[in-house]
């Protein structure tokens, strides 16, 4: 068998403060935003383009994003695409989301340094 791989790597920011939830079984799932931009040119000059991502963290790196994530901290994280689909009225809707692996928090919304879950700062 060949050997794939299945990576993502982001940096940028939050959309929204995580949904954090419990399932049946008491594990805990978050749910955030992240947007990434990127400037493409234009017969003016360039547009920046804003790409939205859906971000699913378990278990403890839930916990991390309840406690630090908030809208608008600048965040790196590595994980892996999910594809899948679910139906509405009759119609079947394609999702896709990165399950995150890693989560480093680059900077907080307001500028000032995060405290980050060893108790220590994390600067800008």
């Amino acid at each position: 068998m060949s050997r794939s791989v299945n990576k993502v790597i982001l940096v940028g920011h939050a959309g929204r403060d995580p949904d954090v939830q419990t399932t049946a079984s008491g594990v805990k799932v978050a749910h955030l935003s992240l947007a990434t931009s990127r400037r493409i040119p234009r017969e003016n000059g360039y547009e920046d383009r804003t790409e939205w991502h859906r971000l699913t963290l378990w278990d403890r790196l839930a916990q991390l994003a309840a406690d630090y994530v908030r809208k608008g901290d600048r965040l790196y994280v590595e994980g892996r695409m999910e594809y899948d689909a679910f139906e509405k009225n009759g119609v079947t809707i394609p999702t896709a989301e990165v399950h995150v692996r890693e989560l480093v928090m680059l900077g907080s919304a307001n500028g000032k340094a995060e405290a980050g879950p060893d108790g220590g700062a994390e600067d800008d």
